[in-house]
């Protein structure tokens, strides 16, 4: 099975500080940011293996890190009856 590694820059979410302690990020929805990546490997019949799935902040920026596999064509497998 062919797999690739990723890491996604999600544009827009970045870490603000709110106080001398905390830094916090806007609110996003997972699953919109989540849809709108499985649409760019869609293309390239990969599909994100989502147990692989990693938050990371660099620099105050967010990233999605994973594992992307490609789809397997499914065997069918077919008996033959005789009478």
């Amino acid at each position: 099975m062919e797999s690739k590694i990723f890491s996604y820059k999600v544009e827009g979410i970045t870490l603000e500080p709110a106080s001398d302690l905390l830094s916090i990020s806007p609110v996003f929805d997972r699953k919109e940011v989540l849809n709108k990546l499985k649409d760019l490997f869609k293309d390239d019949d990969y599909k994100i293996d989502e147990r692989t799935l990693d938050y990371k902040i660099k620099d105050g920026q967010l990233y999605i890190e994973g594992v992307v596999a490609k789809q397997a064509e499914a065997k069918s497998i077919g008996f033959m009856m005789g009478k």
